[in-house]
């Protein structure tokens, strides 16, 4: 299982680079970054803004999943928000689902 420290975060993106048979130079350079500066995130000594970890996955061709974990809790509290939220979609209009479904595939993969 994945963790959201910064360590783990930064560890995820090194393995991502390494199956890529990519340097850290090179990631730096594709990031628009300092070599030094990119050793830095991978040891954990930085954090990974989440505009260079989107920037990472976009290059890998990977979800954000594949570096940060944002898996789904199967708690009761989960369960009655989800069937709350159920009940509140029916009463939405054809075009109010479209704006819903489209802000749950844009936006909600990038928020923890």
């Amino acid at each position: 299982m994945k963790k959201n420290t910064p360590d783990a975060i930064a560890q995820n993106i090194k393995k991502y680079r390494l199956l890529n048979n990519m340097t850290q130079e090179e990631l730096a350079q594709h990031l628009n970054l300092d070599t030094q500066y990119y050793a830095q995130l991978e040891r954990g000594e930085r954090n990974f803004t989440l505009q260079r970890v989107i920037s990472v996955c976009h290059l890998f061709h990977i979800g954000i999943e594949d570096i940060i974990d944002v898996s789904s809790e199967n708690t009761p509290e989960t369960r009655e928000l989800l069937q709350s939220l159920n009940r509140k979609m029916h009463s939405l209009s054809y075009v109010q689902l479209l704006s819903l479904d489209r802000f749950i595939e844009e936006i909600v993969p990038y928020i923890k």
